[in-house]
Parts: C-alpha cells; structure tokens; sequence
C-alpha cells in the first residue's frame, strides 16, 4: 500500500477507535477510491472493502474483476465465483477480522441488496451510518486534491465560453447540455457531469431539466456547468441575458452578484458556515429578494458533486482551511432567476476560488 492510502487508513482507523466502530465497510462509492484508489464500475456484484478498527483491510471482489481490482490498495483481496455460498463467504471474512457481532459502520450509498448480506451474516451486529468517519477525512482537502480541483474549475470556465459562444445558433438547452458534456469528455472529465442549462422562463426553477427549448430575445439564462476529472468535480453557474435587460433584471443580478462577493469576503478558518449563508440572506432580505432565495448558499465540492460542508442556515460546521464548496446565492421570482456560483476553499487567511470566468452580466 503506498503512503498516501496508508496515511487514510491510519486515520480512518483512529476515527473508528474515537467513534467505538469495530469494522468499516465500505461499497462502490467515491469513498472507496478515496480510500484504496479503486473505482470500478458499479453493478450487481458484491464489492466491498472491511476495515477492522486494527489489522489490515480485506477486500471482497469478484473474479470476474481480477485485473481491474489490482488498481487497489488493499493488498488482501478475496476473490469470488458466481454460484458459491455468499452469506458464508461473507460471514468468513467478518469472522476472520473479529467483527460479528461488532458495530458495523456502513457507508452510506449502499444498496440494499449488498448491506443485507453483510446484514445476515452478522445479525447480532449494531450497524451505524459510515457518514462521520468519511466526513471528517474527506471534508479537508489536501495540498494535491486542491491543485486536482484547481484544474477541475479551469476546465468549467472554459465550458462557460464554449457554451456562451453556441447559445445563438439554435441548439435547445438539452442539445447544449449533451454537446458540452462531449466536449468535456474530450478534455478528460469522465466521472460524471452536472450540467443545468435554462432558457427564459425555465430560470425561475433553481433546478431545472434541459429541455427542447431555445434561446429568444429577451431570455434570461443561467449556465450551471461542472463535472468530475480525475475523480475531483467542478460546479459554476453564471447568469446572462439575450439583448437588453430591463432595470429589474439588472438590479437583481447585481444584488445577487453582491451577495455572493459579501459571503465570499466572509469566508476563513473559525467562521461558521450558517453564519456565512445568512450573510447573504440577510443582504437579500434588505431588497425584499430573499423571499425568492429558496437554498443554501453553497454545498460541498470534491469527490462528490454535493457533499459536507454545506453552507446553510442550520450548518453549525466551523470552517477549517482545506474545505471546499460552491458559494451561489440565486433569486428565482417565478417568471426568470439569476444565479451566480464559484467553487472556493478556505485558506489559512481567507478563501480561493478555483473559477475566474468574468461575474459582469453578459449581454447576448
């Protein structure tokens, strides 16, 4: 195992000590890659990795995943056979790590199907939720995952352009939205896309479905562009106008734009992250917008597309330098919305932005 993996199984294994968690396991999810750099494609087999709160870990994995499952970093890998007696193979393994019986953490993506294995061939066990131990793991980024997610942010200001320049030439929002998805591709973002392209009318939904819709004079549009390269995602959202907007739009937009820079500002280590959402709450609620500002400020970016730290208005998590998450204030008054959205991290001082695409409103 090399040192990086080994450094995440040594802290995952106190944090199980702390917590009182005698066995992790851990499914096909992003805490498996994060913890073994193994992410295979999912599907009906049972794939699972059991940590003991000490020893090493073991990995049941199908035979039929032989040669992709060495990009794993767990050394002690089982291999299974379709029609072999899976609770008993299960139950071995289990034993075999002095868990059944144990408090069991289940990482919390499992599907049923899988858990209730594990389930049966330790009845008697106490099973928590895993959420906890991989909140506290994953939530600070290291110096290596922060330079991934830098790169990440690059590739979604370019999409930003690459969709701003196509809006005109009569693609639909879904036509948009699959196009850049293949352009991304091109550029390496494989690991899942999270694209909401709105025209008009269709503004005033936070999140909306691209559709068959196309751009006309006079639309409102927002771009809520990101996806995943190397494992690591992406998320920015601007908002723009098709020919001349009227003075409501424009005061909305740059309130929105204000409040986003005022929470941005308000970002560093030791600040709450409720407080940092009702900053810009309460900037919109001076204008009478907030009534129109229906979710959090930002959630977490990493591995994840949406995951801890959320900045929200019951979000009692003390900011820490290393997490990363979207700050996006919007306004959505039923007949258009604005929304603008960066990706940033806490620094020792203050906060980053990974996104620098141009904030003034654009007019097509």
């Amino acid at each position: 195992m090399n040192k990086l993996h080994e450094t995440r199984f040594a802290a995952l294994q106190k944090a199980m000590a702390e917590q009182k968690v005698d066995c992790v396991a851990i499914c096909n999810s992003p805490n498996l890659f994060y913890m073994t750099g193994y992410a295979p494609h999912k599907d009906e087999r049972f794939q699972v990795v059991f940590v003991p709160q000490q020893g090493k870990p073991i990995m049941a994995v199908p035979k039929i995943y032989d040669m992709a499952s060495r990009a794993c970093e767990v050394e002690d890998k089982r291999f299974w056979t379709d029609g072999i007696d899976m609770l008993a193979y299960v139950k071995g393994i289990l034993a075999e790590l002095g868990c059944v019986g144990g408090r069991i953490a289940i990482d919390d993506t499992f599907e049923f199907r899988t858990f209730n294995l594990i389930r049966l061939a330790t009845p008697a066990s106490e099973f928590v939720p895993g959420s906890n131990l991989f909140t506290l793991l994953r939530m600070r980024k290291s110096p290596e995952e922060i330079e991934m997610m830098k790169v990440s942010g690059q590739l979604s200001d370019w999409a930003t352009q690459m969709v701003i320049d196509q809006i005109m030439t009569g693609k639909s929002e879904a036509e948009l939205k699959t196009w850049i998805e293949y352009e991304l591709a091109q550029k390496g973002m494989r690991w899942g896309f999270s694209n909401l392209i709105a025209f008009g009318e269709n503004t005033g939904s936070a999140h909306h479905v691209s559709g068959p819709r196309t751009a006309k004079q006079g639309d409102a549009i927002y771009l809520d562009l990101g996806g995943s390269i190397d494992h690591y995602w992406s998320d920015i959202t601007r908002s723009l106008h098709v020919g001349k907007p009227d003075a409501e739009y424009v005061e909305v937009y740059n309130r929105v734009r204000e409040a986003q820079h005022l929470a941005f500002e308000a970002i560093k280590p030791g600040v709450r992250a409720c407080d940092v959402h009702m900053l810009a709450w309460n900037y919109l609620e001076k204008y009478d917008l907030a009534k129109w500002f229906p979710h959090r400020l930002g959630h977490g970016v990493g591995m994840d597309g949406h995951e801890l730290p959320n900045l929200a208005k019951d979000s009692q998590i003390i900011l820490e330098p290393g997490m990363t998450f979207s700050c996006e204030p919007g306004v959505y008054n039923g007949r258009w919305g604005v929304r603008i959205e960066d990706t940033v991290c806490v620094t020792e001082t203050g906060a980053i932005s990974f996104n620098h695409f141009t904030k003034d409103l654009i007019i097509l």
